[in-house]
């Protein structure tokens, strides 16, 4: 890691070290998401054929789209770490994230049928919804807390 990317990184920390509670909870929270999305999405890329075995019980029909929505999950869960960088001050860029797993279960219910196995997807939904919530939840207590901190 180069010096830049360090200080950016000990900035970072330092900000939000200094956040209120609420706001380090957030933090937290958008941090797990953010890793569960790049390490599905990387799995989804890299280890597609086994992720459709586990996940859906077939093969693979269409190698490409596959790894498609592999990658780009992987760029969503990147893109969830942008907040973090100044949470205090890019903490609307929270409720994309919020709308991103919204979109996530509308997706996920109205396509379980499609699939070979749509308990699956049902439970992946039912996640999703819970981070939205969670999120939802831990983002406004954030943006009281920020209210009375600035």
């Amino acid at each position: 890691m180069d010096t830049c990317s360090c200080s950016t990184l000990q900035k970072s920390l330092q900000l939000l070290v200094s956040a209120p509670l609420q706001m380090r909870q957030l933090a937290v929270v958008v941090l797990l998401i953010a890793l569960h999305s790049v390490v599905l999405g990387s799995f989804i890329y890299f280890f597609t054929e086994s992720f459709y075995r586990i996940i859906f019980h077939a093969q693979v029909e269409n190698l490409f789209f596959v790894r498609q929505s592999g990658l780009f999950l992987l760029c969503l869960g990147l893109f969830y770490l942008a907040p973090l960088t100044d949470l205090q001050k890019k903490y609307r860029l929270v409720p994309i994230v919020i709308a991103t797993k919204v979109l996530a279960v509308l997706f996920l219910v109205t396509n379980a049928h499609i699939t070979r196995n749509p308990a699956n997807i049902f439970l992946a939904a039912f996640l999703d919804g819970l981070m939205a919530l969670i999120l939802i939840v831990l983002y406004r207590r954030a943006v009281f807390s920020l209210r009375d901190y600035l």
